[in-house]
């Protein structure tokens, strides 16, 4: 006798047509393009010079989140 598979409910989450999947990705792929737009506009500044991808990067999200980072941590390196 042949089994017959029961649907799940997870086939309707990889459905790309699907309007709940384009809400939940859509600010965390808004905020990456931002901070990669800002990023790139701190590399043209520092005159296209090659190596400082990641620091133009950190700056970025800095800048655009508003914070100065957890560099006053004291829990950091004990």
């Amino acid at each position: 006798m042949a089994k017959t598979r029961k649907r799940t409910e997870s086939a309707s989450v990889l459905d790309p047509s699907s309007s709940h999947s384009e809400n939940t990705l859509e600010p965390a792929a808004d905020y990456r393009d931002r901070v990669a737009m800002r990023a790139y506009e701190l590399y043209l500044a520092r005159g296209c010079a090659d190596g400082g991808d990641f620091d133009d990067w950190l700056a970025a999200e800095r800048e655009l989140t508003g914070g100065a980072g957890n560099a006053s941590r004291g829990d950091i390196g004990e």
